[in-house]
Formats: structure tokens, C-alpha cells, sequence
């Protein structure tokens, strides 16, 4: 942060009724006041006023606008905020944002409005995260885990974790600095008993990762199989639209075809690959070209036509050696003609609709999606400092119980304690922040 007076558009590119420049800084008020003739004192806090915004050198008209003023540190991000409401349109939010700029501003960088929000207390680095959750948010659910971590409940959970190691940090310290003074703590039993809880709290907390970044992020599902297993039909069956041809003939699918659903709130995107066999041309390079791109998947559904023997292999069943990688499901397909046992395999049929919500569930539980949110880590960086955190903690159990010298419990406390207070943001260095924000759009 420099001190400068930054501007950006704040509103998404395009046509639109409204669109907002936004700035922010020592000068915020006075450069908008600049474009609209008015003294910055006359400029009132948090009322909208109504103005004509003009170039700053030739007068000529911008546009008809709305002033809005919040000074800090009752606004956003904790500095003087002025936004001038226009009409939208790309043309004219450039022309209006070109004016702030001559006018004394300069170009905002990805996510500094945010970032300024958190180096002045307004935001900690948890809550700074979840406004690009809520932004980039794709179903219901991934938006009310996004605006819960904004409001705060990560956030709290964090801070309390972090006291009770701060406040086990505190204890044996004073044991250490001034043993003369004869205070007394909890024995190394009760030590490491507080040690191991925070430890497991840390580590259940980092485990919730799976959820959230589905959430966040999606889940990509490729199914394979060999031709004519009914991949594309059951495609079809998941997505509830025709997006594969399907046919009798074998290798109707000569390239993988995808389709984002939504599955219990988790984004999916499912992707229909071409069937295993020996080929050769065309159609060989769409197989290489759907095996790679299964790969890249969270989960492979690996559809067993009910015509073929079921085994317990968990190979593929292409009879070339091939193995199968990731996280794979093996289901039966075509459940409407299986005859006999099905091998305690999910039996499914895009013909009746048999297990196709059991398929749903079992995929989304496969990557721990399933269940309620709650407090939910959604990015790695909280979950490696969460991660991290719980090692620590967990080396000081180990000290404890081997009778090491306090100093060593000391050193893996504090090391703990400080994973915790990196996750809010605070002990982090400016290379880690760049990184973060610039994840961000330039309006944020």
C-alpha cells in the first residue's frame, strides 16, 4: 500500500443501467468533487447527490451522475470512498473513469480496494477471501458458505483456535521465564491433553477443505468404459438434456463432450468420453484425447455394461492392461437388462432412471461434498496453515509425552499459534498477499 488515490470501475464490463467508478484514497473526495464542481465539504457523507460530472480541464460533459461519498474509516476499505454512478456502458465508464484519473487518481491494481480493506482492520485475510467466494460463487450453497465466511464464522473459529494456543503459549512460558516466581500450570498431562485437542481441532477444521473447495471450485466427473457401455445415455440421463449423440453402432463418441450441472449445491462437470478399444485414425485420437482429459478428474465412473461379466478387478475391464487412475467408481450401466447378481456394484439405467440419484450422492460423497457446511475451509492456503498448525501442535503432544524440555513444547506452541495467525492475515509477507489479490478483478 502506497497511499496513493486509486480508481477502478467496480461494476462488470458491458451494457448496463448503472455503472460505478469507485475511488479510494486521501483524495477521493476531493477528486470527485473536482469532476462535479462541487467543494469537497460539500460533498455530505453517505447521501447520494445528484450532479453533472465534466472533464477537469475543458469542462465538456461526461455524464449525469450520482455522487456517493462514505470517509473513512466507516467505509470499505477503512479510507475516504467516492463513487460516481453513471449510466453504463463500456464507453462511458471509461470516459468517466479517464476524467478521475486526470482528475488525480490512479489505476487500482487487482484487489487493492479489498487489500486496503484488510491493512487498515476492516476485513481479516478469511472474510477478504470469501468476497471473491461470493463474486465467483456458482450454485446457492457455494454462495451461503461464501457469505457466511464474509460475515465472519470462519473467521471466529480461527481467532478463538489461535487464543487457546496463544493462551497455552502464555502458560508455559511464564514456567520457563520464571520458575524462581514458582507458578504453577496444569502438569504435562493436562499439557498435552490441550495441546491434542487444539491439534485434532486444527486438523478436523483442514479436513473440511473437501467440501469447500467443492463448492468453490467444482467437481469434474468423466465417464469411461468401453464402447457401448451407455456412457453417452447416461450422460444424457445426468444432465437431463441431449447433449451426446447416442447410437447402436460402437464409437458414435469420437471426442469427450462436457456439461456443468449442479448436484446438492456442488457445481459438476460432467464429461462424456470415447469408449476404450483398439482404433486407429480419428478415432484413436479421440480416445487418447478422453483418457487425458479423465485424468485430469476428480472421479472416473467406469460403466460396466450388464452383458459383461462383473468381477472384483478393479483394473479396467478393456482386456489391453490399461489401468485406470484417480478416483474411480465402478457402476453397472444398462441395469434394465442385468440378469443375475451385480456384484455388489451400483446397478444404474438411463432408460428407467434406476440409481441415478444413488449415482449423484455416491459421487459427491466420494470427495467429501456431502453433508452440511457449517465453518468450511475453501482455499489451500487455509487449509496448509490449518495443516500446518495442527503439526505443530501435534510435535508438542509428542514433546510432552517424551519428557523433553518445556522449551521445545514452547517452540512448537508458538509455531502453531503463528500458522493461526497467518491464516487471518497477520505475520504474512507482501509476496503472499501479491498472489492473493491478484485473484481479484480490478474493481474489488
Amino acid at each position: 500500500m502506497d497511499g496513493d488515490t486509486i480508481a477502478a470501475i467496480a461494476t462488470p464490463p458491458g451494457s448496463g443501467g448503472v455503472g460505478i467508478v469507485r475511488v479510494s484514497g486521501p483524495a477521493a473526495v476531493e477528486v470527485v468533487a473536482r469532476l462535479v464542481g462541487r467543494a469537497a465539504g460539500e460533498l455530505p457523507d453517505r447521501q447520494l447527490v445528484h450532479a453533472v460530472a465534466r472533464e477537469p480541464a475543458s469542462g465538456e460533459r461526461l455524464d449525469e451522475v450520482l455522487v456517493a461519498v462514505m470517509r473513512g474509516p466507516r467505509s470499505y476499505t477503512g479510507e475516504d470512498v467516492a463513487e460516481l454512478h453513471g449510466h453504463g456502458g463500456a464507453v462511458n465508464m471509461g470516459r468517466l473513469l479517464r476524467a478521475v484519473l486526470a482528475a488525480g487518481a490512479r489505476t487500482a491494481r487487482p484487489g487493492e480496494f479489498t487489500r486496503r480493506a484488510v491493512a487498515h482492520g476492516r476485513l481479516d485475510l478469511v472474510r477478504a477471501e470469501a468476497v471473491l467466494g461470493v463474486i465467483a460463487a456458482a450454485s446457492d450453497r457455494a454462495l451461503r458458505l461464501a457469505q457466511a465466511q464474509l460475515e465472519g464464522r470462519l473467521g471466529e473459529r480461527v481467532a478463538e483456535l489461535r487464543r487457546e494456543a496463544t493462551e497455552l503459549l502464555a502458560a508455559v512460558e511464564a514456567s520457563i521465564d520464571f520458575p524462581e516466581e514458582g507458578i504453577a500450570h496444569a502438569g504435562p498431562a493436562a499439557l498435552a491433553a490441550q495441546a491434542d485437542a487444539l491439534a485434532r481441532a486444527c486438523g478436523a477444521l483442514a479436513g473440511s477443505f473437501a467440501l469447500g473447495r467443492a463448492l468453490a471450485e467444482g467437481l469434474d466427473v468423466a465417464l469411461v468404459g468401453p464402447v457401448n457401455a451407455g456412457k453417452s445415455s447416461l450422460f444424457n440421463r445426468l444432465v437431463e438434456s441431449e447433449r451426446a449423440l447416442v447410437a447402436e453402432e460402437p464409437g458414435t463418441t469420437r471426442d469427450y463432450v462436457e456439461a456443468r450441472v449442479v448436484w446438492d449445491g456442488v457445481p459438476v462437470t460432467l464429461v462424456d468420453t470415447a469408449g476404450w478399444r483398439s482404433a486407429q485414425g480419428v478415432e484413436q485420437r479421440g480416445i487418447e484425447l478422453g483418457e487425458k482429459r479423465a485424468e485430469r478428474a476428480d472421479v472416473q465412473i467406469e460403466l460396466i455394461p450388464a452383458e459383461m461379466r462383473v468381477t472384483g478387478d478393479r483394473q479396467r475391464a478393456t482386456g489391453d492392461g490399461r489401468q485406470a487412475t484417480g478416483r474411480i467408481l465402478r457402476v453397472i450401466s444398462k441395469g434394465d437388462s442385468l440378469e443375475g447378481s451385480a456384484g455388489g456394484l451400483l446397478v444404474t439405467s438411463a432408460v428407467t432412471g434406476q440409481g441415478i440419484s444413488e449415482l449423484k450422492a455416491a459421487i459427491v460423497g466420494m470427495v467429501g461434498a456431502s453433508g452440511e457446511e457449517g465453518v468450511v475451509v475453501t482455499s489451500e492456503r487455509q487449509r496448509d496453515l490449518l495443516v500446518r498448525a495442527s503439526e505443530a501442535l501435534g510435535r508438542a503432544v509428542v514433546a510432552v509425552r517424551g519428557g523433553q524440555a518445556e522449551e521445545v513444547l514452547a517452540l512448537e506452541v508458538r509455531e502453531g499459534a503463528r500458522a493461526l495467525a497467518e491464516l487471518l492475515g497477520e505475520e504474512v509477507g507482501e509476496e503472499m498477499l501479491d498472489a492473493l489479490f491478484a485473484r481479484f478483478c480490478i474493481g474489488k
